[in-house]
């Protein structure tokens, strides 16, 4: 798990790097804060094609999917690093989000494998400590790069960085066969998801719910704070320990709880902090600790969730999680420019109010899917 782990914190820090740093880039770019938001949100809505991406990835061995993912983040962070328009940026990030899909898939492939259900959500958590890793390591030494050069040189550390790391990888996991080609019948039984509808669209609305935070808070402390580029740097390595410790919750509570109950409580606690920082987006303290508070929910949150769609289509977890993330991209590629535009027009309390509601949203699907799951289980004989 140690060469899996160490690699998606590499391309976990080339695919978050942007996010936090939207108004550097806009800045290096000439362009507006909205306009990159939305390039941010073409490079999402590519990730829809997630579930093509999975039935592709099927056909390789995963070892193959997890390098040919890792090179491909590679190549895509070099067609931003040396972007002169909005156009080619977000071209970039496009390819960037399919190798990275292909990359996650081929990760959770290998997983499933090999790991039975009952005890998934705690080496899944293993593994996704890389998410808080790509923040709290790759994007704060990208960004301490960024504050003394520029946002290329960011990407260029990315670069070097993903392309020993898929090398280290290919090198420390075990050869495997070619994938046999799926069967009409198999293909039919992996588009079944009932009421895993509901499960997809939470997450759609939980990946949104966090967006319109990811995308504006960063902006929001350069522009009302005067932070500087290292210092957003210190913040988001403080974001980065919060996250660590919403994963480490993962690995030590989601098996124990169950996975759907996990995500109704990472749902409910992130609910109200959108709300809170309505109020508080004057303070710079008390906002940065409800914007923390915000993180460690939603990353035990999203963990949970990638468990959880692991077991949405019986004998094809890759599937699941690919639709899954169909949705979760189809979230953040939504809210990215309505976040950014409602930054611009009225301040950190729109994008706040608006991450409220989303998460809202996610707690009631799962509520609708707890409530089938009973009545199901109330009529049968």
């Amino acid at each position: 798990m140690v060469p899996l782990t160490v690699a998606k914190v590499g391309a976990n820090s080339a695919y978050r790097f942007v996010a936090p740093f939207i108004a550097t880039i806009a800045s290096g770019l000439h362009v507006s804060l909205t306009t990159v938001g939305s390039a941010i949100a073409f490079g999402e809505l590519v990730g829809l094609t997630a579930p093509l991406l999975s039935r592709l990835t099927a056909r390789f061995a995963r070892r193959n999917a997890i390098c040919g993912g890792l090179f491909g983040i590679a190549a895509s962070a070099s067609l931003c690093a040396s972007s002169h328009s909005a156009v080619t940026f977000a071209v970039g990030l496009a390819l960037m989000n399919m190798s990275k899909i292909v990359f996650d898939l081929g990760v959770i492939s290998w997983v499933t494998d090999r790991v039975a259900y009952a005890q998934i959500g705690r080496v899944l958590g293993i593994t996704e400590l890389a998410w808080a890793g790509g923040l709290f390591i790759g994007v704060v030494l990208m960004g301490l790069l960024t504050g003394v050069t520029s946002w290329r040189w960011g990407y260029v550390l990315a670069i070097v960085a993903v392309i020993v790391l898929a090398t280290f990888t290919r090198s420390k996991l075990p050869a495997e066969p070619e994938r046999p080609r799926a069967t009409r019948q198999q293909r039919l039984a992996r588009a079944k998801l009932g009421r895993g509808w509901w499960v997809i669209v939470g997450t759609m609305a939980l990946t949104a719910s966090a967006q319109a935070l990811f995308v504006t808070f960063g902006k929001w402390l350069q522009s009302s704070f005067g932070f500087s580029d290292a210092g957003l740097a210190v913040v988001i390595f403080a974001f980065g320990g919060v996250e660590l410790l919403g994963t480490a919750s993962t690995v030590r509570f989601l098996d124990a709880w169950g996975k759907q109950r996990s995500v109704m409580i990472g749902a409910a606690v992130a609910m109200p902090c959108g709300l809170i920082l309505a109020l508080l987006h004057n303070h710079v303290g008390p906002g940065l600790v409800v914007i923390g508070v915000f993180i460690g929910a939603f990353e035990f949150t999203i963990v949970s969730t990638l468990s959880l769609s692991s077991s949405l289509i019986p004998d094809h977890p890759s599937t699941g999680v690919s639709f899954n993330a169909a949705g979760g991209t189809l979230g953040r590629a939504l809210m990215a420019p309505i976040a950014t535009a409602a930054y611009t027009h009225h301040g950190m309390w729109l994008p706040a109010v608006i991450s409220s509601g989303a998460a809202t949203v996610t707690l009631l699907c799962q509520w609708q899917v707890r409530t089938e799951r009973r009545r199901r289980s109330t009529l049968a004989p």
